[in-house]
């Protein structure tokens, strides 16, 4: 009896790996198919929002819910200080605005707060925190599905060293 357990918590792990991988997987045709245009945010007043091409963007589904999105967010805080270039779209998902925007970034350019649970829906995110790199086109550059030792926005940074010559 203790073989057969084994067997099925074995069982059970693989098949638990496999769907989130094909989830993962469908979420970024999903996303590569889809024109980003067409995705609605609201911003927490209720306004909409659409993703505008022409800078490198940052967008981080989060939620107050969630330790690792938190964690994430101020990573992204962190390094969007010293990377004040790029735009990020802080996108909270199944969230009370309120829950949210304590943990907005008022006045800063280019770092903007927005409900993204529609568009989280839409695409079908398999979970959060996720974050997507965009280029100026609009492009999906990266994703990052789940927690990193190194985010994907920090590739940007590395970019950036590189193309300025920094770094050296």
């Amino acid at each position: 009896m203790l073989i057969v357990a084994v067997i099925c918590l074995v069982a059970i792990a693989l098949a638990s790996f496999r769907y989130v991988s094909k989830q993962e997987h469908r979420f970024i045709d999903r996303l590569e198919e889809t024109p980003l245009s067409s995705f609605v945010f609201l911003n927490p007043e209720g306004d909409t929002l659409r993703f505008e091409p022409g800078q490198t963007t940052v967008i981080l589904f989060w939620a107050t819910w969630s330790g690792r999105s938190l964690g994430s967010l101020y990573d992204l805080y962190n390094w969007h200080d010293s990377y004040p270039q790029f735009r990020v779209i802080s996108a909270y998902v199944k969230d009370a605005p309120e829950f949210a925007k304590a943990h907005d970034r008022p006045y800063k350019d280019r770092f903007v707060l927005v409900d993204g649970t529609q568009a989280y829906q839409d695409l079908r995110v398999p979970g959060v925190p996720t974050a997507i790199v965009l280029d100026e086109e609009g492009a999906v550059r990266s994703t990052d599905v789940g927690t990193q030792t190194v985010p994907v926005w920090h590739e940007l940074s590395t970019r950036e060293q590189l193309q300025t010559g920094g770094g050296d």
